[in-house]
């Protein structure tokens, strides 16, 4: 198998799966999406653009109302879109169980019209609830992990501010 075929199967596997999460997988891609951005982005401003604003401040920082100018600018680098975050990894959550309520009520709905001998509308049902709950659950804690250890970086990165600008 070419690494083509390999794509072409995983984008199967994708749309056969958005397809049996129902239509609340579609915002959960998106929120999924935008989280991955934000945090993306955190990362590389923690890990690269922050220790070359550091130097820079110090570069320029030559008098003391410049260093409170620069320290208070570079706090605020520090924190933007924690909070996003944070928010992002709560909604994901509650989008899966949103997911599992319309699948559960697409499955009534369906029993209702065709009656409960069917099993085959039930079990679908079920896996739309399943499938968006897991969605939502993995995307979520992924979230929530990831935003603790930004958190945690912000708070050491913003101690070490505190005692000078060094990288």
């Amino acid at each position: 198998m070419n690494w083509l075929e390999a794509l072409q199967s995983g984008e199967q596997y994708i749309e056969d799966l958005m397809a049996l999460g129902g239509p609340v997988m579609w915002p959960l891609v998106l929120v999924s999406i935008l989280l991955w951005t934000l945090v993306l982005e955190r990362y590389w401003f923690l890990l690269v653009t922050y220790p070359r604003l550091l130097t820079y401040w110090m570069r320029i920082a030559d008098t003391e109302a410049r260093r409170t100018l620069a320290r208070a600018e570079t706090l605020l680098a520090i924190r933007r879109n924690l909070r996003l975050i944070r928010t992002l990894s709560g909604i994901l959550p509650m989008l899966g169980l949103l997911g599992t309520v319309t699948g559960i009520v697409e499955t009534f709905d369906l029993i209702h019209v065709f009656g409960s001998s069917e099993t085959r509308i039930v079990a679908r049902g079920v896996s739309q609830a399943l499938i968006t709950t897991l969605a939502g659950l993995v995307m979520g804690l992924f979230g929530v992990g990831v935003g603790y250890d930004l958190h945690r970086r912000a708070n050491a990165d913003e101690i070490r501010l505190g005692q000078g600008l060094k990288p």
